[in-house]
């Protein structure tokens, strides 16, 4: 097959009478491998990115054969194989000692984790480190591990970290034991990190969930960085939402898994001067704009000669050939297992919900939100982004945190203090935050009226008064925050919050919907602690028996275990919404939709997934206010932007819909709080091709 086909290079297995060695098997992989060695400081990196071979996968052949060699005996005769997702990542793993795999939702990552490491521990790597999230470890150790060892070959010894002190920790990490080590990820944020990490010295990281570490500067991303740089371990990185917004999502784990084998620059420089462009606004999309050097191009002419089509020398070009790249780079697999059922999203807003207890006084909270500016504290607000966090609540919930100052008895006695001392350190306080919001009240209506090129968000505002003074603002803003700042003193208390239940127009439907249900068991998903408390009280009032799982251990084995598939759960998604596995479920209701796209397609991606019995998956919503319609609408944007820039399927673009979601402008999101990403003139045409062309351009929230 000619090269850019899906095969390298036309190399095709040498078959004899139906078998392959394993070694011809991987030296196929190998070969895909062997293109000249390259002189870097003579060579640009654009030019050790077109001439990498391109990678394809195995044929049918050799996913057959590459099965019985890695499937035991029993299971292959039985017919159990593995997804081609699967048997692509690990073979490329052991051809390039590396693995990027934007592997879809539900493809197989855990067993591909387990897979990957045995091919380390019989190469000779001592030591592999498995990273997953906390709340799947559980699942991992009770479940997971036992039903693959009689599929698939695991020799290797396996230690957890996670549930132990940190005197335990560190002793287990300086065993010096050989085989498997199993941290959760937020052990990584702990102060013994990198005294962990240096003692187990691993040979092979495994990340599975990798975007758990996106976040190029955060603390626990940091730790594992600097162990990395140190000591160059191999790298093995999985997620089904690998990145959100940006490139500079996955560029550090695309270096740190795939070395010279990286589609995106190794240097840092260059690396953001491709961000710049490939994820510039849709805007300068049909140019060459200044970030864009011709140094750029190579990789438009490598993409046309590869992969025929149309790739014009500007952004919208070379984000396609960047695209067909990532997709064929050594060392990089996308896709999933074949989930053979269909999934669909249905919407039942409230339809009278005005006839609800408490919506008078909702509607006036939003209203203060969206035309005041002011939250339900009378605090001012600063910025359109703040807004989101109080419209999650009253809109999105009919609820809201109630910050207040506590009494000078109670501040006392927490605090250890005499009450003369504690009344004194309040009103102090008290003091600043009047001052605080007369600072934000200038704030706002600077960053309306004359925002600066770099100075349009109240971080930027602050940070530059604090290093340049009233130089680049006006006296009437410089002033107060001045003032405001030197109110400020150490040990200064913060206001208390408690939750304030306003409006159940949501939690009543939530409770027509279970009393509908045809078949026992369901998933009742909630992102506020308070709304799971609120829909659990709703449903045991209504005499219908439910579990609220919130975070915890406890709650991980009540919801991953299939003898529970029979019980009404009300779920939290941050707690619950990664990582597990509840193919079991088949009836579930968001009552609150999550925030960001990453969240969704991993929440859907916990009953949506290969092992789905179900043969029509039905996914039940409330989009009810203009706020939750704009909520899903940014989530749609961010998942074409996903789908577009790794070239994995997202579950909200392929889903089906009853009815059709509204799509708004990225634009028009923007000035409502969020965040989305700029789509290109083609990305917005696909969505409107797909969510039809009655795109609201002013919603009223």
């Amino acid at each position: 097959m000619a090269a850019g086909r899906g095969r390298c290079s036309g190399v095709v297995p040498d078959v004899r009478e139906g078998q392959i060695a394993v070694t011809t098997l991987l030296d196929n992989i190998l070969a895909k491998q062997n293109a000249p060695a390259h002189d870097h400081h003579q060579f640009s990196e654009i030019r050790r990115i077109v001439t990498m071979p391109v990678w394809g996968g195995m044929t049918d052949v050799e996913y057959e054969e590459y099965n019985r060699l890695n499937v035991n005996a029993q299971f292959f005769s039985e017919g159990w194989r593995l997804f081609n997702v699967q048997a692509d990542a690990v073979a490329i793993y052991e051809a390039t000692g590396g693995l990027l795999a934007p592997v879809k939702v539900g493809g197989g990552k855990t067993l591909i984790s387990l897979m990957v490491a045995e091919k380390a521990y019989r190469k000779g790597i001592e030591k592999i480190l498995l990273i997953v999230p906390p709340e799947i470890l559980p699942q991992l150790l009770d479940h997971d591990i036992r039903w693959a060892r009689p599929r698939v070959s695991i020799s290797y010894p396996i230690f957890s970290l996670g549930g132990r002190t940190s005197a335990a920790r560190r002793a287990l990490a300086y065993s010096n034991k050989k085989g498997l080590y199993i941290l959760p990820y937020s052990l990584l944020s702990v102060k013994d990190t990198e005294e962990v990490l240096n003692a187990i010295h691993p040979g092979l990281i495994i990340a599975d969930e990798g975007h758990r570490v996106a976040k190029f500067n955060a603390a626990r991303t940091r730790r594992l960085r600097n162990y990395i740089e140190d000591a160059r371990p191999e790298f093995a990185v999985m997620s089904g939402t690998v990145t959100s917004k940006s490139i500079q999502d996955f560029w550090h784990l695309a270096k740190w898994s795939l070395g010279d084998n990286n589609p995106l620059p190794n240097a840092t420089s260059l690396a953001m001067e491709w961000a710049a462009v490939i994820d510039a606004t849709a805007e300068t999309e049909g140019f060459v704009p200044r970030g864009m050097s011709a140094a750029m191009m190579p990789l438009v002419h490598w993409a046309a000669k590869n992969f025929p089509g149309e790739y014009p020398e500007t952004v919208k070009g070379f984000r396609e050939a960047f695209q067909k790249r990532l997709m064929s780079a050594p060392g990089v697999v996308t896709g999933g297992g074949d989930i053979g059922t269909s999934l669909t999203l249905a919407n039942v807003p409230v339809v009278d919900k005005e006839l609800c207890p408490g919506w008078p006084e909702l509607d006036e909270l939003i209203k203060g939100v969206t035309e005041r500016w002011m939250t339900p504290n009378g605090d001012e607000i600063e910025h359109a982004i703040h807004c989101f966090k109080w419209m999650y609540e009253i809109a999105g919930a009919g609820f809201y945190n109630e910050l207040y100052w506590p009494t000078p008895d109670n501040f006392a006695k927490r605090r250890i203090l005499s009450a003369s001392v504690a009344d004194e350190i309040l009103d102090k306080a008290k003091k600043h935050h009047v001052a605080g919001q007369d600072y934000f009240r200038m704030l706002r209506s600077y960053l309306t009226d004359c925002p600066k090129s770099g100075m349009d968000t109240p971080m930027l505002v602050g940070a530059e008064m604090a290093r340049n003074g009233a130089a680049n603002v006006p006296p009437w803003l410089y002033d107060p925050w001045r003032y405001w700042r030197s109110l400020d003193f150490t040990g200064r208390p913060d206001r208390d919050s408690r939750a304030v239940r306003v409006c159940d127009y949501k939690i009543r439907a939530a409770v027509e919907w279970v009393k509908g249900l045809t078949e026992p068991g369901a998933l009742i998903w909630v992102w506020h602690q308070e709304v799971g408390k609120w829909i659990t009280e709703a449903l045991t009032a209504a005499g219908i028996e439910c579990v609220h799982c919130p975070a915890g251990d406890a709650y991980n084995r009540i919801i991953i275990d299939p003898a529970n598939k029979d019980k009404k759960l009300v779920v939290s998604i941050a707690a619950h919404g990664t990582g597990k596995n509840l193919q079991h479920f088949q009836q579930q209701y968001f009552l609150q939709w999550p925030r960001s796209a990453v969240t969704a397609e991993q929440a859907l991606g916990r009953t949506h997934r290969s092992g789905q019995a179900a043969d029509e998956l039905v996914v039940f919503t409330n989009l009810t206010l203009e706020f939750d319609q704009c909520n899903f609408a940014s989530c749609l944007n961010d998942s074409l932007y996903i789908h577009q820039t790794t070239g994995n399927r997202q579950k909200l673009i392929y889903a089906s819909y009853n009815p059709m979601p509204k799509i708004f402008p990225p634009a028009v999101l923007r000035e409502r709080g969020y965040s989305p990403k700029s789509l290109t003139t083609e990305q917005q045409r696909m969505m409107e091709e797909k969510f039809g062309t009655d795109i609201l351009d002013s919603p009223n929230l």
